[in-house]
């Protein structure tokens, strides 16, 4: 799933029907494992469980999505620079019939109403703009739904009362007030960002 250091997932691997199919590489994932004593199918055998290994994630992600009636697809395809690309791609073969994406950012069952907007603004919660980074997104990559996260996270981080911070500017970590190192990461706190 990582090309050169980029989380992507290969579309090529979503095809309708995903749980017959791993039933089938499961079949033949058991008939080379027994065979790979031999040395000629281990080749073949290393083949099929990579797809297999696919597959698997695939239905697992597709179970997920099916005992939510909206959830975004970060919390079920992660940080892949073509998470949505493959959650379109899973609804278009069949895979989340009766699915459907909102604002490109949440998988929603058919007749849960939700704008575009109320979808960014959810999905936004959940969102972690490290792990996104970490994943190889970038600003662009990561749509309105991570611009709407770093907007609440700065707003959290600078949030204050009677003039004092509340929140550590390093590791957001909650304060009390008037501490010089923050209790979650040590980091020394300048005078005008004391909680």
């Amino acid at each position: 799933m990582r090309q050169g250091g980029v989380m992507k997932y290969n579309l090529d691997s979503i095809v309708p029907d995903l749980e017959a199919r791993c039933k089938k590489l499961n079949t033949l994932r058991k008939v080379f494992m027994g065979l790979t004593l031999l040395i000629i199918p281990a080749i073949p055998a290393m083949i099929i469980l990579g797809k297999y290994g696919e597959c698997i994630q695939l239905c697992r992600i597709m179970n997920n999505v099916k005992m939510h009636d909206k959830v975004p697809i970060t919390n079920v395809f992660g940080y892949a620079v073509n998470a949505r690309e493959a959650a379109q791609k899973m609804i278009d073969t069949g895979n989340l019939a009766g699915y459907r994406i909102v604002g490109g950012a949440m998988i929603v069952k058919d007749g849960v109403e939700m704008t575009d907007e109320q979808a960014q603004r959810e999905a936004a919660k959940y969102f972690s703009v490290p792990a996104a980074v970490a994943s190889g997104m970038t600003a662009e990559s990561m749509g309105e739904v991570g611009r709407i996260a770093v907007a609440e996270q700065e707003k959290l981080m600078s949030a204050s009362v009677g003039g004092q911070m509340r929140f550590c500017p390093k590791c957001g970590g909650k304060l009390n007030g008037g501490e010089e190192f923050c209790p979650g990461c040590g980091a020394k706190l300048q005078e005008n960002q004391k909680q």
